[in-house]
């Protein structure tokens, strides 16, 4: 029986991605909870919903600048690096449909949990990447 190795996967400052892919984890979370809130009929949480939203724009954007500027000298996969733009787009579309007081509630969502998604996979492949390195 013969054991195959996982390519070992490299990531641009792996510490400082991961950072950024767990505070916009927990800021989705906490998006969620400010849309139960307004929905709930509390609508101050509405406001702070969309701050929020508006806020967590600039993380994926810096994941993305991070790993286009240390791609010379740390090159990452391609699967990484089109894994933070697809992000940045989806969460783009999600602030984007949530401007949009309610109409594309049907896209909104649906996208916010697309993200969510998209987080795990990067979260999956910065843990791959540790153990492979250990």
């Amino acid at each position: 029986m013969s054991q195959t190795t996982p390519a070992a996967r490299r990531i641009a400052a792996p510490r400082t991605t991961m950072v950024l892919t767990e505070v916009l984890a927990l800021g989705v979370l906490v998006q969620a909870a400010f849309a139960g809130g307004f929905l709930g009929g509390h609508h101050v949480w509405k406001s702070w919903h969309g701050n929020l939203g508006d806020f967590l724009v600039f993380l994926p954007i810096a994941s993305l600048v991070i790993g286009l500027a240390l791609r010379r000298r740390q090159p990452e996969n391609f699967t990484m690096l089109a894994s933070r733009v697809i992000l940045l787009i989806v969460v783009l579309a999600v602030v984007a449909t949530g401007h949009e007081a309610g109409g594309l509630l049907a896209v909104h969502i649906p996208a916010a949990v697309a993200t969510v998604g998209i987080l795990v996979r990067q979260a999956a492949m910065f843990t791959q990447t540790r153990e492979v390195q250990r």
